[in-house]
């Protein structure tokens, strides 16, 4: 398999060569697609980008609907620092201004068997949780890492990441967890609290992979939102996209490939190419007729799983988390519905007392709480809640708003996520391995990165870098 740079690739673009240039159509404007598309158009190609909705970025979706300059991203909202591709594209690409994203505060409260206490001053006794004597003086992270540790010895030697997949590919989180040294008691305990809960039934190899690399310790968010990432590649590709495109057929041949889609009122029309790059999440395919895949790759289309996840937006007339609290930023953690508020440093509008926070963000199991609320339930649910832990809130509420990504057609959830046995063998294969002429770049098309937009990233630098020099049913390895 050949190898490449992706983030040289990036940088520098397609290298020259003597091929000619080829028709590409893209379906999907989220960050794969608009990456590819810049990549080929760049290097000469001929490019038409479909997109159903009428704006950019798939998943990266900022609501501007607030006063002044405040926003909400029911997205992505934050970019760590390793995550080389994207920093790229941020800062040196496009040099869009950022700011930290902070995490941790310990003035955030933690709210546990209805007793709220902030962070600094946290005691799992006064929580509920009876302890074994070897496990009360820890705190929970430490817990967390005592139990993983097995993990990180083998994560930081020689070949630690082929190895983690080879030994750990059988476990999800929570089969690994029961085999470890902690007390049932301590599992009840850090579930809740270190955001566990919805990830304990899938891969144990894909959430340890973001643990060990601790992709929540150094944070940016864009200033202006983060819509500004995929709105940055508007005077470089607005000219080829088609808003309003939902595409429901795609036939091939040995020859080309036609993509037919239709607008908002039903009447279809087609565009034929040489190759098409799907970057739509896999779930949305099951509701496209599309012509020549082979029995194993619809088997991985239909079994690629997208969790579910939401945000709940807040306006409040005062940042009273400042005022009152001294919080500047971090999670308050909780097992109400609402379970995690974000204080979000991001979408502030500092000219004004008003503020946004998210009021609930919650994943899977979790989320599944709020899907079937109305609209106004949701708020006034959520906003219940949180006023158990800042009474502020109910005096001070002005506006509420939510996004349940597993209600989004164009979506189907927050993101991919490996469930055990999915990161080895065949099944990862026959996530990335094009078919004829139709090829395949989204988050889930990475194991490292998936649901981070890096992961995007890395799918449709190594597409792109596939047709532009002429592999036939083959995606290139990273370097």
């Amino acid at each position: 398999m050949q190898q490449i740079d992706c983030l040289e690739t990036l940088k520098q673009g397609l290298p020259t060569n003597d091929l000619p240039s080829r028709r590409i159509v893209i379906i999907g404007a989220g960050m794969a697609g608009l990456t590819a598309g810049l990549l080929l158009r760049e290097a000469g190609h001929r490019v038409t980008i479909l997109e159903a909705q009428n704006r950019l970025g798939g998943r990266v979706y900022t609501y501007h609907g607030f006063p002044g300059k405040m926003y909400g991203e029911f997205g992505a909202m934050r970019f760590p620092q390793q995550h080389k591709l994207a920093q790229h594209l941020i800062h040196e690409r496009f040099q869009l201004a950022t700011a930290p994203f902070g995490m941790h505060d310990e003035d955030t409260f933690i709210c546990l068997n209805n007793k709220a206490l902030r962070r600094s001053l946290f005691n799992p006794a006064e929580c509920g949780f009876d302890l074994p004597a070897s496990e009360a003086a820890m705190l929970p992270a430490e817990l967390l890492r005592l139990s993983v540790q097995p993990l990180i010895d083998l994560m930081s030697g020689e070949n630690g990441w082929q190895k983690l997949v080879e030994q750990y590919d059988r476990y999800s989180l929570i089969d690994y967890l029961h085999e470890s040294i902690l007390s049932d008691q301590a599992l009840e305990m850090i579930g809740p609290l270190l955001n566990l809960e919805g990830r304990f039934h899938f891969s144990l190899v894909e959430w340890f992979s973001h643990y060990f690399e601790d992709v929540f310790g150094d944070l940016l968010y864009i200033v202006d939102g983060s819509d500004s990432l995929p709105y940055a590649f508007a005077p470089h590709l607005m000219d080829v996209i088609r808003f309003g495109a939902e595409v429901h057929a795609i036939d091939q041949d040995t020859q080309a490939v036609t993509v037919h889609f239709r607008d908002r009122t039903g009447y279809s029309q087609s565009v034929t190419a040489d190759e098409c790059i799907l970057t739509v999440p896999f779930g949305l395919l099951r509701h496209m007729e599309i012509q020549g895949l082979d029995p194993n790759k619809w088997y991985t289309v239909r079994n690629v799983y997208y969790g579910r996840a939401h945000k709940i937006f807040m306006q409040f007339s005062e940042r009273w988390w400042e005022t009152r609290y001294n919080i500047a930023h971090g999670v308050t953690v909780t097992d109400l519905a609402i379970r995690n508020v974000v204080y979000t440093p991001a979408g502030q509008d500092r000219r004004f007392a008003n503020g946004v926070l998210i009021a609930s963000y919650a994943w899977d199991q979790d989320s599944m709480a709020y899907s079937m609320l109305t609209e106004d339930q949701r708020i006034a649910q959520a906003l219940q809640d949180l006023a158990k832990i800042h009474p502020e809130a109910r005096e001070t509420f002005e506006f509420g708003i939510s996004h349940d990504w597993a209600l989004d057609p164009y979506a189907g959830g927050i993101g991919p996520l490996f469930r055990p046995y999915e990161l080895s063998g065949s099944f990862f294969d026959n996530i990335v391995r094009p078919v004829n002429r139709i090829w395949f770049a989204n988050d889930a098309c990475d194991r490292r990165h998936r649901r981070w937009i890096e992961g995007a990233l890395l799918a449709a630098v190594k597409n792109a870098y596939a047709i532009h020099s002429g592999m036939r049913n083959e995606i290139p390895g990273e370097v």
